[in-house]
């Protein structure tokens, strides 16, 4: 149970309130802590502020990022110890009174963490026509995270710009998430494969580079995806773009003759140009410790040869191949669920079910370190027997919603928690802005983090029924400040205020 005083001082109540009916909005800490005792009403001068960390750089990076946030107004960091090393990773303590923040950890991703709750609770100092100072709430925290793994996918599509990954990968480290896939839909400028996706692709090497300091800063890691089996044409499926063929049709034999959708798995030349493609990928990300394939949607295969032999080996071979270049780079296999169970498996009815008897056949032939992404998208369920099925086959499994749902984000996310999967990573696809990124990076992180999280907070406010929106708002413009924006199209939920107007109907 969550243990939470509230402090109401009846010199606070306005005159038009009585004490029995009196209206406020208390400070919301995104992930909800496991422990947050706090007064409302009992305010302190930000002014000081002790760590206590085994890690002693965690002394330097807690005095550059707040003076990074409040600038000549930030408090002052001081040392206050090494503190024993069985907090466990993420876990922090902290402690906001008259005199001093003060705050614990065994590791500096705590102290990080810490601090991200200490800045969504702080305000600027009342009264004054400018900033002059900063307050925080009388509160103690004790807090850690119930799951190891607690990520975001992020599309990095022709379209998207980097301001708009950076702003994605930032808020995922602010809201304690500390793994993010970024996937490539053909914007990767490869130098082994220079006709390998669109040639104006705005993910070079370079900024990879900026964006992986900046993550690694933050706390959080960057996996990269290559999809190695359907997707191959880099493009959403609706839009009928290939990122390769449009301009280099002297590469159809990589691909599957009906519309490109898959890599031909039969070809030599796809063997070799995979694995080399991943290592370069890798190299730009610094040896992640993960790597995902894809392997989603697939389609039949139209290829002579690939129909001429047995397509369930070459899916197995295909895929332990690429297992195999990954292991060797120290890392773990991250993939998609969908194909390795049978469609026509009445287990599976009303779940994501792509496969056919040979993809699932095949499934019991794959190296079980491979990290299954179960994803589901529909209506909360009482019951995913899907990922119990590979959890049963001794693979790791991470639940994987998309906000198409925010209750079957919640349901399938707290599910992952009662069946012991290994973490969430939730999905954004296309909705990298509006009401679908509040809601999933919301309530995936909440449950990530907190298995106990009470989502109640749709409505975190006594009498006006003030939702967590305002705070997701608070957080977005921070992260917005710390990338010195400047552009208003690169404020808020939606890049512009207003909506298109429809087009004037020329009937009548």
């Amino acid at each position: 149970m969550k243990r939470i005083r509230l402090f109401l001082l009846l010199l606070c109540i306005p005159l038009w309130a009585s004490a029995a009916n009196s209206s406020y909005v208390r400070p919301t800490i995104c992930p909800e802590p496991q422990s947050f005792e706090i007064s409302d009403t009992v305010y302190h001068p930000l002014t000081r502020v002790s760590v206590r960390c085994a890690d002693k750089t965690a002394l330097e990076w807690a005095q550059t990022h707040l003076t990074a946030w409040y600038g000549d107004l930030a408090p002052k960091v001081v040392w206050g110890g090494k503190e024993s090393s069985d907090m466990g990773e993420g876990a922090y303590e902290l402690s906001a009174g008259k005199k001093e923040v003060a705050i614990k950890a065994s590791t500096l991703q705590g102290i990080r963490y810490a601090l991200y709750s200490l800045r969504q609770i702080t305000i600027a100092q009342r009264g004054t026509l400018s900033v002059e100072g900063w307050i925080i709430p009388e509160c103690t925290i004790q807090d850690h995270p119930d799951m190891a793994f607690r990520g975001v996918h992020i599309c990095w599509f022709h379209e998207t710009e980097p301001w708009e990954v950076e702003r994605l990968i930032r808020l995922a480290a602010y809201y304690k998430m500390n793994y993010a896939v970024i996937e490539s839909w053909g914007t990767f400028r490869s130098e082994i494969a220079p006709w390998y996706g669109w040639e104006d692709g705005t993910m070079t090497k370079e900024e990879v580079a900026r964006l992986k300091a900046i993550a690694d800063d933050l706390g959080i890691t960057l996996i990269p995806q290559i999809n190695v089996f359907g997707h191959a044409t880099m493009s959403r499926g609706g839009a009928g773009k290939h990122a390769v063929l449009e301009f280099h049709p002297e590469y159809q034999t990589l691909f599957e003759p009906c519309g490109g959708w898959n890599w031909c798995l039969s070809s030599p030349a796809v063997r070799k140009l995979l694995p080399e493609l991943i290592e370069e990928r890798m190299d730009a990300f610094g040896n992640p410790p993960y790597f995902h394939i894809g392997g989603d949607e697939a389609h039949q295969p139209s290829c002579p040869d690939c129909i001429r032999q047995d397509y369930a080996q070459l899916f197995i071979d295909h895929i332990r191949a690429m297992h195999d270049v990954i292991a060797a780079r120290g890392a773990k296999t991250m993939m998609w669920h969908d194909m390795l169970i049978d469609r026509a498996d009445p287990r599976w009815e009303g779940f994501t079910h792509n496969g056919n008897d040979l993809t699932a056949k095949a499934l019991l032939d794959f190296p079980r370190d491979i990290v299954i992404c179960d994803w589901y998208y529909g209506e909360a369920k009482e019951a995913y027997p899907v990922a119990d099925y590979f959890k049963s086959l001794g693979f790791p499994v991470l639940a994987c919603p998309w906000n198409k749902s925010y209750k079957g984000t919640i349901a399938m996310s707290q599910n992952a928690h009662k069946a012991g999967l290994d973490g969430i990573l939730v999905t954004l696809w296309h909705h990298y802005y509006g009401g679908r990124l509040q809601d999933s990076y919301f309530f995936a992180s909440n449950i990530a983090w907190n298995a106990e999280a009470s989502l109640s907070a749709r409505s975190v406010g006594k009498g006006y029924g003030v939702s967590y929106r305002p705070f997701f708002h608070t957080h977005l413009r921070q992260i917005g400040w710390d990338m010195h924006t400047t552009d208003p199209r690169h404020t808020g939920i939606y890049y512009d205020e207003l909506p298109p107007e429809p087009a004037l109907s020329t009937v009548g």
